[in-house]
């Protein structure tokens, strides 16, 4: 298995051999100090010293029940521990992820299922084998994404795999929070458009529609496109009102380079607005209450990305996608519903028709994308390095909308649920 080799530069980035990578090490300021409490404690027995680790969580044994708290006190190998770091959790960011595996959770007989797939925190012990990319105190953010296994990083310490697990040194300039809502949704918005690009549709002159704008991963898909393709065109985005008002304040540089279609006004037929402004050539921007009116030439759109899900646009294709263009849905043909859909609930007959023939007979490419982040695949495109350098370099950047204590947590799957989240939803852990 291969790992990153980082060599620290004189001016304090990083240089990445060719090599594949799965962890993205990078040099820091002085080593904060671990307390006592935050590491290993050692037990003697007659012949050894046995490592353990005792943890807080927060976790839940039924779909409908409360959440509590659970306490661990794991026995560690010294084999198991070789490979691995040890985080102490500080943040951890929410995703509808979550709120799937919580619902389609079966019965109290199947144990207890903790929450979240990304965080922030403190590394409190190095594997020996790791100890030439990483050291006590580094402050990091990363995926932990076990879904089947039960367990999340919603604790207070997380047994982590770098050769598994996407971890990634903090950049000073962004907080624990931000760190912990980075990492999962640009993991997922890089290799959606990547998987784009594979099929030579994103070009600077590409005509793109957004579908669900603000959601974490459209924004992070947005960013990308504008910071990262260099995308010249007038990009479309399907949002609320407040939606369009968030977005043009968040993003003042490319703000004049975005169409917005009010999703709420469509009740449900989303194709009509945008088949007339392709068949009208013009678009109306509302300013200080008066409709002003700009052409539009761009016609039908190479790409949709669709993170609202729904089958009115599918079924009007023919009208609103350029032959050969593509379009990606993260939800599939039923509109999203985070109170009721489950993890890994299968695509309609037609949505896998699609899937399997599209190209034979249909004149555009239909994706149904799943984002799995397991660190042993990264090396295909190299995605942790590379979402790890926009992040430091500021060309992507997390926007959160709500922080919660992780007390709180069972109102912060509430807001979740809602789906009227513009950003992401923060949880803090408390220090155990």
């Amino acid at each position: 298995m291969s790992t990153y080799n980082n060599t620290p530069m004189n001016n304090g980035s990083v240089k990445s051999n060719v090599e594949p990578m799965t962890v993205v090490p990078q040099s820091q300021p002085a080593t904060p100090t671990i307390p006592d409490d935050a590491k290993f404690r050692s037990v003697s027995t007659p012949d050894k010293y046995a490592k353990f680790l005792t943890t807080k969580a927060l976790v839940f044994r039924c779909k409908t029940g409360p959440l509590e708290f659970s306490y661990d006190d794991r026995r560690l190998s010294g084999k198991e521990t070789k490979n691995h770091l040890i985080i102490q959790v500080t943040y951890v960011g929410l995703n509808p992820v979550d709120k799937f595996i919580k619902n389609g959770y079966p019965t109290p007989t199947h144990g207890e299922i903790g929450l979240g797939r990304e965080y922030s925190g403190i590394v409190t012990h190095v594997g020996e084998n790791l100890d030439k990319d990483w050291k006590l105190g580094d402050e990091v953010y990363g995926i932990y994404y076990h879904p089947h296994l039960g367990i999340g990083c919603l604790k207070s310490s997380i047994l982590v795999d770098p050769r598994q697990d996407p971890i990634i040194l903090r950049p000073l300039h962004i907080t624990e929070q931000e760190a912990a809502g980075s990492l999962f949704c640009l993991g997922a918005a890089f290799n959606i458009l990547d998987k784009v690009k594979n099929k030579n549709k994103l070009t600077p002159g590409s005509n793109i529609l957004i579908i669900g704008g603000t959601s974490s991963i459209a924004m992070a898909s947005l960013q990308l496109l504008m910071n990262y393709y260099s995308i010249e065109t007038k990009i479309t985005i399907a949002t609320r009102p407040s939606g369009a008002i968030k977005l043009q304040k968040l993003f003042p540089s490319f703000a004049s380079q975005l169409i917005f279609i009010d999703y709420d006004a469509c009740n449900g037929k989303l194709s009509e607005p945008l088949k007339e402004i392709i068949q009208n050539e013009k678009y109306v921007v509302l300013q200080e209450n008066n409709k002003v009116e700009y052409p539009y030439i761009q016609g039908k759109f190479d790409v949709i990305l669709d993170f609202i899900g729904g089958y009115d646009v599918v079924q009007n294709s023919k009208t609103l996608i350029r032959k050969g263009g593509v379009y990606l849905t993260t939800v599939g043909d039923k509109l999203a519903n985070y109170k009721k859909d489950t993890f890994g609930a299968y695509d309609s007959a037609s949505a896998n028709t699609r899937r399997m023939f599209g190209s034979m007979l249909w004149s555009y490419s239909y994706i149904h994308y799943y984002f799995d982040p397991n660190a042993k695949t990264a090396s295909s495109n190299n995605w942790i390095v590379k979402c790890g350098d926009l992040i430091r370099n500021g060309s992507v950047r997390c926007i959160i909308d709500k922080q919660f204590n992780w007390n709180d947590t069972a109102d912060a799957l509430l807001y979740l649920s809602s789906q009227r989240a513009q950003g992401k939803v923060i949880l803090e852990v408390d220090k155990f």
